[in-house]
């Protein structure tokens, strides 16, 4: 599997997160058509995160360790999700754009033997959602472990493991930022060195149940660090943006490379 571009759209992009169940249809229907106008034969995934959708649920039923263990929990939490990635299907197939929703606990679980935990996959459906010409489309989401409960795996995990997989040229997490902002001002480029003071620095600043911009600064070092090549931090409600980056030119934001 290759592609050239993964993009991640945030739930703070994408949902109005103070108000529960709510989509930010404006940006919704925008970047569809922006993908409907541009998108053109690059081979792109998208991701989503949950927002006030995915994460209103699963706050209501996590444990401490990170586990839902309540099976109408773990159902209540698949549905919510579902009800988003319904919403920007419908945004996506209105503008032409096959839009092709790929459930993740039909791809990943977790194998658990005592305290450890590791993500297993099988990205299959993915390359072959991709090789029929489709947009394949997976959204942040819970799913199952070996031990009869429910885990979230974050759409900024999903992301950074689709990027690795396919080879990415561009992994690239739009937010509701222009990027990573220190001192008021959004930094153009960081390299290794400087993310990993960042990732210190930003620890335990955020009651993202996915961890919020931490949580992504993490992926991001672990994906450089595991032979990724370049990523992006942008702000995907600004018009345009998401334009640019299906065409392959360079958008405002902070872009992380390699040192």
């Amino acid at each position: 599997m290759r592609t050239d571009l993964v993009i991640k759209l945030g739930g703070s992009a994408i949902t109005q997160k103070d108000t529960p169940y709510t989509p930010n249809s404006v940006v919704i229907k925008r970047i569809a058509q922006e993908f409907s106008s541009s998108w053109g034969g690059r081979r792109v995934l998208l991701v989503h995160g949950g927002g006030s959708f995915g994460h209103r649920a699963a706050i209501k039923y996590i444990d401490g360790s990170g586990k839902l263990c309540s099976p109408i929990g773990i159902a209540e939490t698949r549905h919510a999700m579902h009800r988003l990635t319904s919403l920007l299907a419908e945004s996506f197939l209105e503008k032409g754009v096959p839009f092709f929703a790929i459930d993740p606990s039909a791809c990943f679980f977790y194998e658990e033997e005592g305290a450890k935990q590791n993500l297993q996959y099988d990205l299959q459906p993915v390359e072959l959602a991709l090789s029929a010409g489709l947009l394949p489309s997976l959204g942040g989401d819970v799913v199952l472990s070996s031990r009869r409960h429910g885990r979230i795996l974050s759409g900024d995990t999903i992301a950074r493991i689709l990027a690795l997989e396919s080879s990415a040229e561009l992994l690239a997490f739009g937010t509701d930022v222009d990027g990573y902002i220190e001192g008021g001002k959004t930094l153009g480029k960081i390299g290794r060195g400087a993310l990993r003071e960042m990732i210190a620095a930003t620890k335990g600043k955020s009651n993202d149940v996915t961890g919020g911009m931490p949580g992504k600064l993490s992926e991001i070092g672990e994906y450089l660090s595991s032979g990724g090549r370049r990523a992006l931090i942008f702000n995907a409600t600004r018009p345009g943006t998401v334009q640019r980056l299906l065409r392959g030119e360079e958008v405002e934001g902070t872009y992380i490379d390699i040192d």
